[in-house]
């Protein structure tokens, strides 16, 4: 039996086991958020299109989580703008004693990290919730903030257009890939290879500045049309690839590599704003993306899942890439991002190098 006939056959089983565990009577602690939650009858979700499918993904959430807690909840949904900027607004409804413009708010870690003092959370008791599923790390700053996508920082690529395969930073510095390739306007990255665990500061801007001269145009971590479209050869640095499986399906020549010389592992999160509207029901929704469930629609929706997971898809792509590039992944969470306060101070400094080269 072919190697990867087995594989599939061990992930299902997986699959099957844990959703069996999670479709088991709720715990005492889970019973009661649900009985809270219906009373709401709501979850207002407000981020980008390209970011857990959407309204088409909000669609899924809403009836898995109505299948599962056996609950009417309505997800409604409003199109937002970047993590950055959903995050800065969040922020400033919060200092206003404004409602939260969303019961639930995911973001990337330097994202949360940079509004981190604010302490804009409220926390769970994720265990109680959810006996024997949720690993250690999962949940960090008193349960205030749950990883719930593991991000492989890299590159994503057109196959048949890319000069070649990347491999490594200095790859792009190639005069064969000038002007070849995208970047992202927010210089998605720059601030986890300007910290002391990779290039530091200096060799950072000085790279910046190499690149820019480099870089054919600026599109967002979600902008890989233009890649299978041809317009641009690759984006560099990426987010970490999420939402290029849907074009890979659909036959477009494209891929996501990590980089031997940046082995960097950060994550997306989702929090529950303590001025939710809906705060009960947005605790519901991130319980239930951390069940086996929930784990399979952001597969569905963001290609990717959280590699804690016993039954994660992305364990053993973490582990291939680890092996293909010889070194292992540095993990990157909020605690971390919480020191790398030099490096993001650079990251915004790289940032203007590379917009104005625009």
């Amino acid at each position: 039996m072919p190697i990867r006939t087995i594989f599939a056959a061990i992930v299902a089983l997986l699959l099957a086991l844990a959703g069996g565990h999670a479709r088991a009577e709720p715990s005492p602690a889970m019973a009661a958020l649900v009985t809270a939650a219906a009373s709401e009858g709501e979850i207002d979700l407000a981020w980008s299109q390209g970011t857990l499918g959407g309204s088409r993904g909000a669609a899924l959430f809403e009836s898995a989580i109505n299948a599962m807690f056996k609950t009417t909840l309505h997800i409604k949904f409003t199109p937002a703008p970047s993590m950055a900027a959903s995050a800065n607004e969040l922020a400033m409804r919060d200092a206003a004693s404004q409602p939260a413009q969303s019961d639930v708010y995911i973001g990337f870690s330097r994202d949360i990290a940079e509004i981190q003092s604010r302490h804009l959370f409220v926390g769970a008791d994720w265990q109680a919730l959810l006996p024997g599923r949720v690993p250690d790390g999962v949940a960090e700053q008193d349960n205030t903030l749950v990883k719930t996508q593991t991000a492989l920082l890299g590159v994503t690529y057109n196959t048949a257009r890319s000069p070649a395969k990347p491999v490594s930073l200095d790859d792009f510095l190639s005069p064969a890939w000038k002007g070849k390739f995208a970047s992202t306007p927010y210089s998605a990255g720059f601030d986890i290879m300007a910290s002391a665990d990779f290039l530091g500061p200096q060799k950072a801007l000085d790279y910046a500045t190499k690149l820019a001269g480099q870089v054919g145009g600026l599109i967002r971590c979600d902008g890989y049309e233009d890649l299978a479209s041809g317009l641009y050869d690759a984006l560099m640095l990426d987010c970490d690839g999420s939402g290029v499986g849907a074009l890979i399906r659909k036959g477009a020549p494209l891929a996501h590599v990590t980089l031997r010389d940046f082995p960097a592992m950060s994550y997306f999160y989702l929090a529950v704003p303590r001025r939710a509207p809906h705060r009960a029901a947005g605790t519901l929704f991130v319980a239930f993306t951390m069940t086996p469930e929930g784990q399979k629609i952001e597969r569905d929706t963001w290609d990717w899942d959280l590699h804690l997971y016993p039954d994660s898809a992305m364990r053993p792509v973490v582990e291939a890439a680890e092996a293909a590039n010889g070194a292992k992944f540095k993990s990157l969470d909020i605690a971390w991002q919480t020191q790398n306060e030099k490096g993001r101070e650079t990251w915004r400094q790289i940032n203007k190098i590379i917009a104005v080269k625009k």
